[in-house]
């Protein structure tokens, strides 16, 4: 009884730490540090502790962003759980920060991991990870790799996840979501073509040289804003008509011709890293979370991890967004719904409580 009530109070404190901390403000004191990544490459750790810290520890990777443990939304996420007691760790994924979703991510997350909870000030056994967006799906690839799998962590936590890659990055270009039968439309996150194209424009012929947007590609994912302004002063009118078009999400049929060659180009590695074909083999706890309103990954994603994963919670919000709360919608919509996020994170911490 008293495990259930401390739940459901620690679910209350998130879920209002989740809308106090939505900007990313820090409570309390982190600390910046490192670790060892791939080939012995010092990277850096961010670490929210608390004054009293209880043994379960909280491993936050952040998605694909050139902002990676300095995120407002890591830091806001972070800082809440914080503030429930608990450690938390921020590890940077170098290749999700220059907003690589390759599978060269799966060896630095095993790796980080690894490094984390052998650390003399974390429990082992006590350990719950959580990943967000298309690192998250990649994210749960990595738990196969032995070192999780040696010494796996009470459950994983997916904030906005794909169930299929190549089906996510079809999305960034149509808004489509289909859902029994029924087909709706979400205007796609500013940054989807960013991070497609960003990511594989190399990987085909696009009928032109595409060196120079490559270039204010890289400087846009590395937040030089300065940088991309100068480099898309040299380009030619239909290059820089094609690279703004891409960086305000305005997928032109040109845009859309290219996007659709690089999806088909990467069927099969993108498959590889899809939780669609390895899922089965996960039999940890996995809590499943995704906003109805998602304009980064369709909330159908998570319906299939949802309808594959042998062992988890589901829970699909109608005022949760990408990574946060929405205060749009109307009273009873968001007393119904706060009271569904109230019950799962009631369960979720309960399952993780040390």
């Amino acid at each position: 009884m008293l495990a259930w009530a401390h739940s459901h109070k620690q679910s209350l404190k998130y879920i209002l730490g989740i809308i106090k901390n939505k900007e990313g403000t820090s409570t309390g004191q982190f600390v910046d540090e490192s670790y060892l990544g791939i080939k012995g490459k010092t990277t850096p750790l961010r670490i929210f502790k608390p004054k009293n810290a209880q043994k379960t520890t909280f491993i936050l990777f952040p998605g694909a962003s050139p902002f990676a443990e300095d995120h407002p939304g890591m830091i806001g996420l972070a800082t809440t759980i914080m503030d429930l007691g608990y450690n938390v760790f921020i590890p940077r994924i170098p290749p999700l920060k220059a907003l690589s979703i390759t599978s060269e991510n799966i060896e630095w997350f095993a790796k980080a991991y690894e490094e984390i909870i052998n650390r003399n000030d974390v429990d082992k056994a006590n350990v719950a990870i959580i990943g967000i967006s298309f690192g998250g799906s990649l994210l749960l690839k990595a738990t196969l790799d032995e070192k999780i799998k040696s010494n796996p962590p009470r459950s994983m936590l997916m904030y906005g996840s794909c169930f299929d890659l190549e089906a996510g990055l079809n999305f960034l270009l149509t808004g489509e979501i289909k859902h029994n039968g029924k087909i709706g439309h979400i205007p796609p996150n500013d940054w989807g073509l960013t991070v497609l194209f960003h990511n594989f424009i190399k990987t085909v012929d696009a009928g032109f040289d595409t060196t120079k947007i490559q270039a204010v590609l890289a400087a846009r994912v590395a937040d030089e804003l300065d940088e991309v302004e100068k480099l898309k002063a040299s380009l030619s009118n239909h290059d820089f008509q094609f690279v703004d078009s891409v960086l305000t999400a305005k997928c032109t049929p040109e845009i859309a011709a290219i996007a659709e060659k690089i999806i088909k180009s990467q069927a099969d590695s993108l498959k590889q890293v899809s939780p669609s074909s390895f899922c089965e083999q996960i039999d940890m706890k996995i809590f499943i979370m995704h906003g109805a309103n998602d304009s980064m990954v369709p909330y159908t994603e998570s319906v299939k991890l949802g309808n594959s994963l042998p062992n988890n919670k589901l829970l699909i919000s109608y005022i949760y967004e990408h990574k946060e709360l929405s205060t749009n919608s109307g009273l009873i919509t968001k007393i119904k719904e706060l009271i569904k996020l109230e019950q799962f994170f009631a369960v979720y911490f309960r399952y993780n409580a040390s």
